[in-house]
């Protein structure tokens, strides 16, 4: 697919020549919606002929996908929230992290959405939003995290990882209301030797990703179509999104239009070439599903330099597999721990946030942060190793001075 051009991530020059047309064309073939293209060419001067490079900042795409121009650019359509950013329980939809494996943003009239169920049911049925929303739906925290996040942490032996080199930044936590997908197969009626659910993404015909029926059945797991209270972003999937808690990304299929219930394992590509886990031997082991226990300090940023005296450390703490338990904070880089208090949490599907009172002495301090969950898995020292660079949860390190 032909993404728009950006500038590089360090703000260096793309070379080349685009005319007006040619830009309208390229974030067309990329999935803008009209108004979005609308946005960005206000926000772009045009000489009389456009014969120079002329192409939208990173700054200018935000700003027209209703975002904050101070998410980081990781590529033509990824950006990710500076960790510095997180500072409440709920994320907000402006500051919520961008990742798509197509089209950035798709514009789907709310009105005309249909949700398409067939395979192995006893009704195969169509619905509309409105049907949804007549059903009975709830709301829940959950946080919402790329398979990806933190991948730039691995190092590069046996060697370097594939993919986007993530910060700590691809994720967000959200109050998502809708139905359970459990509410939605039942009233279809889910047949006898059923294994996964094929969700269609209405991005693009490829787009799919199989769930086991045991996951899908699964009361936490919704259809939802809003977002902190309000519609969710057509950047972020809306009008109607699956949302798979504590799995990764990749689970919790945008623009959602379809459901196949099948008699196998599904074996398409997003499930067994892209999201998978994939050893030094260049064995597949598995698709990516559940996300590891892990915690990330955002209250300070690596080598910033403290004020000797009362320091807060804060952060939040999340895992897949359940409610974190115990939050630990080192400040003498994993010698000894403390134990910190969880000052806010909204159930066990979402990140908690912690507070550590540190009583800060000069010198050079590396600060980190070790959550451990209900099951009692607690964040290791190293993640390991996989090609493409997935489950990253290795305990953070953040350098600082103390003067």
């Amino acid at each position: 697919m032909d993404h728009p051009v950006f500038p590089s991530p360090d703000g260096s020059p793309v070379p080349g020549a685009v005319s007006r047309r040619r830009l309208i064309g390229r974030l067309t073939a990329a999935g803008f919606s009209a108004p979005v293209i609308a946005s960005i060419l206000a926000n772009t001067a045009w000489a009389q002929d456009a014969t120079p490079e002329v192409t939208p900042s990173a700054e200018e795409v935000l700003s027209g996908l209703g975002k904050d121009t101070r998410l980081i650019q990781q590529g033509s359509t990824t950006f990710e929230t500076p960790a510095g950013l997180f500072d409440s329980l709920l994320t907000p939809n402006e500051l919520f992290f961008i990742r798509s494996n197509g089209p950035v943003s798709v514009e789907i009239d709310p009105a005309a959405w249909r949700l398409t169920i067939g395979g192995l049911v006893d009704q195969p049925m169509e619905l509309s939003l409105a049907d949804l929303e007549a059903m009975s739906p709830r709301t829940m925290t959950a946080f919402l995290e790329c398979s990806g996040n933190s991948r730039g942490r691995f190092g590069d032996d046996p060697a370097e990882v594939e993919g986007t080199k993530w910060g700590n930044g691809a994720i967000g936590n959200a109050e998502w209301t809708g139905v359970p997908l459990a509410d939605v197969l039942e009233m279809a009626g889910v047949q006898a030797g059923a294994v996964d659910v094929v969700c269609q993404g209405g991005d693009f015909e490829e787009m799919q990703r199989g769930l086991p029926l045991e996951t899908a059945m699964n009361g936490d797991v919704m259809i939802v179509w809003q977002m902190n209270g309000t519609d969710i972003p057509q950047v972020n999937g809306g009008p109607v999104r699956l949302i798979v808690p504590g799995w990764g990304g990749i689970a919790s299929t945008k623009w959602i239009v379809g459901l196949e219930v099948i008699d196998r394992a599904f074996d398409g590509y997003f499930n067994t070439e892209s999201y998978i886990i994939v050893d030094e031997d260049e064995t597949i082991i598995r698709p990516v599903t559940v996300q590891p226990v892990k915690s990330v300090i955002t209250s300070v940023e690596p080598d910033e330099t403290l004020t000797a005296g009362s320091q807060a450390i804060s952060g939040f703490a999340w895992s897949g597999y359940g409610a974190i338990a115990m939050v630990e904070v080192s400040t003498d880089d994993g010698e000894t721990w403390n134990e910190a208090e969880i000052v806010e949490e909204a159930g066990r599907l979402s990140w908690v946030r912690f507070s550590y009172d540190w009583d800060a002495q000069p010198g050079d301090v590396v600060l980190r942060s070790r959550a451990t969950d209900e099951r009692e898995l607690q964040q290791p020292i190293e993640a390991a190793w996989n090609a493409k660079g997935y489950g990253m949860n290795a305990i953070y390190a953040v350098p600082v001075t103390v003067s």
